[in-house]
């Protein structure tokens, strides 16, 4: 049996203080204080760096492998294609997170889909396949990460069989309404239930590293430090009540 995904309406607060919080930070938070470690997609990579963080509720899609006779309803234009009322219907703010079976010889999507998809308001496209046309999607500024690029479309060697469905990208279990974070380190799934607490105690984890490093800037060293000791923390928040001054 699987296992109810307690999704949720994730406002958007906490979606913007996900996008503050490194996908490190994110994984850490996951494995520290609800136990999950299989939670970064992997090879799942942006196709460009600096092309913006991102946050938002997953929307899945599922490939499996071609059967030829079925190949004709992976083409646009065929009443029974799923891909043009996906996109046409697909919230905006979603993540659209698709399992090509880690295929990574064709592209799921290339330059028009993705255009339609930023228009529409999609936050951003994910797959653990290729992508194609990439200097189109290099121009679109939309955040678009894959595991290669390909030129071949995808109704070659894959076609599509279900949607808002659990899924399997990159090795880890996609629920939709999961909440899909991701930046130039790597992208990673968080229970939207949990959704909250990591957004609040990632920004506080990031924050206290950032003061760490800019002791260990000044020549500190690493014990009592890194992890932070009782003194340590009590330091910071001193620092921090200080109204953080230059001088750490």
């Amino acid at each position: 049996m699987v296992p109810e995904n307690k999704s949720r309406r994730i406002s958007k607060a906490v979606l913007n203080k996900l996008k503050q919080v490194s996908t490190p930070t994110i994984t850490t938070q996951l494995m520290s204080s609800y136990g999950l470690n299989n939670v970064s997609l992997r090879n799942v990579l942006p196709i460009e760096e600096g092309l913006g963080r991102f946050a938002g509720p997953a929307f899945t899609l599922r490939y499996v492998p071609l059967r030829e006779d079925l190949h004709p309803q992976q083409y646009l234009d065929h009443r029974a294609n799923q891909m043009t009322p996906i996109i046409e219907n697909i919230p905006a703010g979603a993540v659209m997170v698709m399992d090509a079976n880690a295929r990574n010889d064709v592209g799921i999507l290339g330059g028009n889909l993705l255009m339609r998809l930023k228009v529409r308001g999609v936050a951003a496209a994910v797959t653990d396949g290729g992508m194609r046309d990439i200097p189109e999607i290099r121009e679109l500024g939309m955040p678009v990460c894959c595991t290669a690029f390909a030129a071949p479309p995808s109704f070659t060697k894959l076609m599509l069989v279900d949607n808002q469905c659990v899924v399997s990208c990159g090795g880890v279990p996609i629920f939709p309404g999961d909440i899909i974070v991701g930046d130039d380190e790597g992208t990673v799934a968080i229970p939207a239930a949990f959704a909250k607490g990591v957004a609040e105690a990632g920004l506080a984890q990031d924050h206290v590293e950032g003061w760490v490093n800019r002791k260990l800037a000044k020549g500190a060293s690493l014990p009592g430090l890194y992890p932070p000791s009782d003194k340590a923390r009590a330091e910071y928040e001193k620092w921090v009540a200080a109204g953080e001054p230059d001088e750490v």
